[in-house]
């Protein structure tokens, strides 16, 4: 942190100084816009504003067992152009793995490739994208694999349990985008102007993102376990508390998310109700599960587990919910 003191002018005009590194990096010069947010507590945040140029970021990566993850990191942190560059010939494996991982990645393209080298660069306008539009997305496809993935334990449907498990591939997409554009907004007060969106409310829909991207997770672990479970035996009363647990949850994260984006309040309380009756009938499951064939236990305490985490999702959801 740098400490610099508050000084005035004869006419009783406030003023400081900016550091000249950071004027340098945003190529700035005198007559610059420069834009102020102030956050809720009261501190300012300064950026370059209107037509003040924005640096193309880039960053230059090795070939190496992490670098599907080294691309991922990067991506997120906001590097526009991300290279891969070795002194012997990249071999197919690599490439490979590249291309794999730029299609997890929205807007991400190979736009330069030789043996020796490849270019990734991002062609996403972070101003264009609208976060609330992605946070709405990303539910509705969680919310859908949760019932899904149910379905397909009470029907023994193993194709509806595959398609919830692909679904996670879109749902990592837009929520890796999501992330990207949240810290653009961050970093950059133009953008956060643009799309409407202060930056300590990017914080807390980071937080929302990450919680529904695991929501998601949770469903993929329940279509894994339908998959084991075609063909064996559950008990009727087994599979009707799981439709009851899984309706309850569904209402919880439907009204969570909801409190979330409207601000609700009440909504956001209302959900305290459901929240314990759902965990009365999860450890009703839990005592039920010594009673069934071994071959099934594994299986069920798994979707068992994965319930218990979304409901507490749904709390640490609502928990987010603010009044402006």
């Amino acid at each position: 942190m740098e400490l610099r003191r508050l000084q005035k002018t004869p006419d009783g005009t406030f003023f400081v100084t900016l550091p000249k590194t950071w004027v340098s990096r945003f190529n700035l010069d005198r007559g610059a816009v420069l834009g102020f947010v102030e956050g809720k507590d009261g501190r300012l945040i300064v950026g370059p504003y209107g037509e003040a140029e924005r640096k193309v970021s880039s960053v230059v990566l090795s070939p190496s067992p992490l670098l599907e993850r080294e691309i991922e990191e990067r991506y997120l942190l906001g590097f526009d152009v991300i290279q891969i560059e070795s002194g012997e010939v990249i071999n197919s494996e690599v490439r490979d793995h590249v291309k794999a991982t730029v299609k997890r990645l929205v807007g991400l393209e190979i736009v330069e490739e030789d043996s020796r080298r490849i270019v990734l660069q991002c062609l996403i306008e972070p101003s264009m994208l609208i976060p609330e539009r992605m946070v709405r997305r990303i539910h509705a496809i969680t919310l859908a694999m949760q019932k899904d993935a149910l379905s397909a334990i009470m029907q023994e449907d193993a194709k509806l349990a595959n398609s919830v498990i692909e679904r996670d591939d879109e749902v990592d997409r837009m929520y890796f985008l999501l992330v990207r554009l949240l810290r653009a907004a961050i970093i950059d007060i133009s953008i956060s102007e643009r799309l409407g969106t202060p930056p300590i409310d990017c914080l807390d829909d980071r937080l929302l993102a990450g919680f529904m991207e695991s929501f998601g997770d949770y469903s993929v672990i329940i279509g894994e376990s339908a998959l084991g479970l075609v063909g064996k035996k559950v008990a009727t009363d087994v599979l009707a508390k799981l439709v009851r647990i899984g309706e309850t949850i569904q209402g919880m994260y439907r009204d969570a998310v909801l409190a979330v984006l409207s601000r609700n309040l009440k909504l956001a309380s209302s959900i305290t109700t459901p929240h314990d009756e759902a965990r009365q009938l999860l450890r009703d499951s839990e005592k039920n599960l010594a009673t069934l064939p071994r071959d099934v236990v594994e299986r069920m305490t798994s979707v068992v587990m994965a319930l218990n985490r979304m409901c507490e999702l749904c709390i640490d959801i609502a928990d987010l919910t603010v009044t402006r």
